[in-house]
C-alpha cells in the first residue's frame, strides 16, 4: 500500500474517532437543552375519564376532533403485546389506552358513546394476572389491576389472548376475573376490524 493511502486512512480514522469521542458531549448538550422545562400550572395535566391514569394536556383544536364529527362510530380495538420498562410498574400500553379514552372524553365524546376493546397478548399477558399469581411471580401486588378496573368502569372491555396464556405456560384460572378470555388476539382484532373497528397497536 502506498504511503499516501496510509495518510488518508489515518486521517479518516482520526476524524471518525474524534467524532465518536465527542458524541457523548454532544448528546449531553442536546439533552440539557430539552431538559430545561418551563414550570407547568397545577391543572396542566388531567385524567378526566380514567382517574389517575393516561394523563393528558387537552388543547381544544377543531382538526380531527371526534366530538364534532357527526355519526362517528368511536369503535377502536387496541392490541398490547409487550411489556416496556419495569414490569412492576403499570403496563405502558394500558396507560396509552387510558390516555386515548381521556382524550376522547375531553374532546366531547360521552363514555357511553365509546366502544373500546383492549386485546392483551404476547409478553404483556402477565399484566392480566390476578393479584395472587402476580405477587408470586414478581413479589408485589399487580399494578395493572387498578387501571384495568378504571377502564372497565368507563366501559372499556379488556380481553386476553388464550393462545398467549398457553404459550407462556400460564393457567387460564390465573388471569384476573375482570378480564375477558378470547381464543386469540388475532381473531379478536380481525373480527372487530371486520365489524368496523379502527385498530391501534400499543
Amino acid at each position: 500500500m502506498r504511503p499516501a493511502s496510509y495518510i488518508v486512512i489515518a486521517a479518516v480514522a482520526g476524524f471518525i474517532g474524534g467524532n465518536v469521542l465527542q458524541a457523548p458531549a454532544l448528546f449531553d448538550k442536546v439533552s440539557d437543552h430539552f431538559s430545561d422545562k418551563k414550570s407547568e400550572p397545577a391543572n396542566f395535566w388531567s385524567t378526566p375519564a380514567i382517574d389517575g391514569y393516561g394523563k393528558i394536556h387537552y388543547v381544544d383544536t377543531p382538526a380531527y376532533k371526534p366530538g364534532t364529527v357527526a355519526g362517528l362510530s368511536n369503535k377502536i380495538v387496541f392490541q398490547i403485546n409487550r411489556n416496556e420498562g419495569d414490569i412492576k410498574q403499570t403496563n405502558l400500553g394500558l396507560e396509552r389506552v387510558a390516555r386515548v379514552t381521556n382524550l376522547y372524553y375531553a374532546a366531547g365524546v360521552p363514555l357511553n358513546k365509546l366502544d373500546f376493546v383492549v386485546s392483551i397478548n404476547g409478553d404483556a399477558v402477565s399484566a392480566a394476572l390476578d393479584n395472587d399469581h402476580f405477587k408470586k411471580a414478581y413479589g408485589i401486588d399487580n399494578p395493572n389491576l387498578k387501571v384495568i378496573s378504571e377502564l372497565e368502569k368507563a366501559g372499556v372491555k379488556v380481553t386476553i389472548c388464550d393462545q398467549s396464556v398457553a404459550f407462556h405456560q400460564l393457567e387460564r384460572e390465573w388471569i384476573d376475573t375482570s378480564v375477558t378470555h378470547t381464543i386469540s388476539s388475532g381473531t379478536t382484532v380481525a373480527t372487530l376490524q371486520n365489524e368496523g373497528y379502527a385498530f391501534l397497536m400499543l
